[in-house]
């Protein structure tokens, strides 16, 4: 069961469950607010089906949750935690810039897979994406992936050009969704040739990023 969902300046949740029975009650929710959304896309779920499909009523939703896009949010930040180990897990021992490279394969293979097997993770990102209530919570998580990517891998660019290869990193994250997005509407090879050339323009701008001034292999 994941831990207390919590935003930057406080709880996501109305309430925050304290017995076990309560949290159950609020991953059920959320459980059947993911299912719907995607049976039905983001914009049909309302929180009187949410409760009906919950087992409850609508005042038990509600008590946890005062709207929809605060179930959305905390759907997100559980989803972004996933993401977080995800990265971790591929940011092992990062000592040169062929490793780097390996990170970065690894990671967007693994997240196109992970959102392959749970396609409502897409709607979900989707709708953070055009919710401008939740464009803050996007940006601060995005930042904390960048921060862990960019302070297990820093050390192999120069110091000057640290600060480009951090905004690199930070269109790979904001991109790499709209990039399995893409895949996903197009068919076979297609799909699996969009991802490799997002990849292949990843990895041009790290080893640009990463060249000296004067030119020599480093």
């Amino acid at each position: 069961m994941d831990g207390p969902d919590t935003a930057v300046g406080g709880s996501l949740l109305r309430r925050l469950p304290k017995q076990e029975r309560s949290r159950e009650r609020v991953d059920e929710i959320l459980a059947v607010a993911m299912r719907l959304i995607g049976e039905k896309g983001i914009d049909a779920v309302t929180m009187k089906e949410v409760a009906q499909h919950s087992g409850g009523p609508i005042a038990s939703v509600y008590q946890y949750f005062p709207n929809k896009s605060a179930i959305i949010a905390t759907l997100y930040a559980r989803y972004n935690r996933q993401i977080g180990i995800l990265i971790s897990e591929c940011l092992i021992e990062i000592n040169s810039l062929a490793r780097l490279h390996r990170a970065v394969d690894q990671m967007l293979t693994r997240y196109n897979r992970m959102m392959r097997e749970n396609p409502p993770l897409l709607d979900l990102v989707n709708a953070v994406h055009a919710d401008k209530k939740l464009q803050n919570q996007d940006l601060e998580e995005t930042e904390k992936l960048v921060s862990e990517f960019f302070e297990a891998s820093v050390h192999l660019f120069p110091e000057a050009a640290r600060p480009q290869y951090r905004r690199t990193l930070f269109l790979l994250f904001q991109l790499a969704s709209s990039t399995v997005r893409m895949s996903f509407a197009m068919e076979g090879r297609d799909g699996e040739a969009m991802l490799q050339e997002f990849a292949n323009v990843v990895h041009l701008q790290i080893d640009r990023i990463a060249a000296p001034a004067d030119g020599r292999p480093r």
